[in-house]
């Protein structure tokens, strides 16, 4: 009797403890996420400086690839999105890839400010296509732009980047900060 009485103790306890559980797993995924597109976009300034040439991160809004390439590779970076998309859904994908976020864990938008720059890139190209291009240059400078990502529990995180430095930061959309601190 004692022993059923455990067990069913367990069982409540393991019942009330397993959602905050999951909550708090989604939500180290979603940061750990925003931290990888962080790292992409440090990558790709220092390549665009090292090599003297306009680099990009490629994100997939809707979906969860991402990559750091020389924007002359825009094409095959399409198809390569693509692919990676496909592994993911077919279940070919693991959840250790280098170009998509974790399972759960999807871009939701990406809004880069076009400057003149950037237009006179894109307008070499055509039109976009399916990817997001988030320009680094030369200089060390970028477009500016947010990333927003969102897991399964709906939560969201965005990636702010500035463009005259270069330079990535996460940011909780729901944490709001004490007045008088800056």
């Amino acid at each position: 009797m004692e022993l059923l009485l455990v067990i069913a103790i367990m069982v409540v306890v393991t019942a009330v403890a397993a959602p905050a559980v999951q909550q708090t797993l989604a939500n180290q995924s979603l940061k750990k996420s925003a931290d990888r597109v962080r790292v992409a976009m440090g990558q790709a300034r220092v390549k665009a400086i090292k090599n003297g040439e306009e680099y990009a991160v490629f994100i997939s809004p809707g979906g969860s690839f991402f990559n750091v390439a020389p924007f002359r590779t825009f094409e095959q970076q399409g198809a390569l999105a693509g692919q990676r998309e496909l592994d993911l859904v077919e279940g070919r994908a693991t959840t250790f890839e280098d170009d998509l976020l974790p399972r759960g864990v999807v871009f939701v938008a990406a809004e880069a400010a076009v400057d003149s720059r950037g237009a006179d890139i894109l307008a070499t190209t055509g039109s976009k296509g399916a990817l997001e291009p988030i320009f680094f240059y030369p200089d060390g400078t970028s477009q500016d732009a947010i990333i927003t990502l969102q897991n399964q529990k709906q939560a969201t995180i965005e990636v702010h980047l500035r463009g005259l430095t270069g330079i990535a930061k996460t940011v909780r959309p729901d944490f709001v900060e004490p007045e008088g601190s800056q």
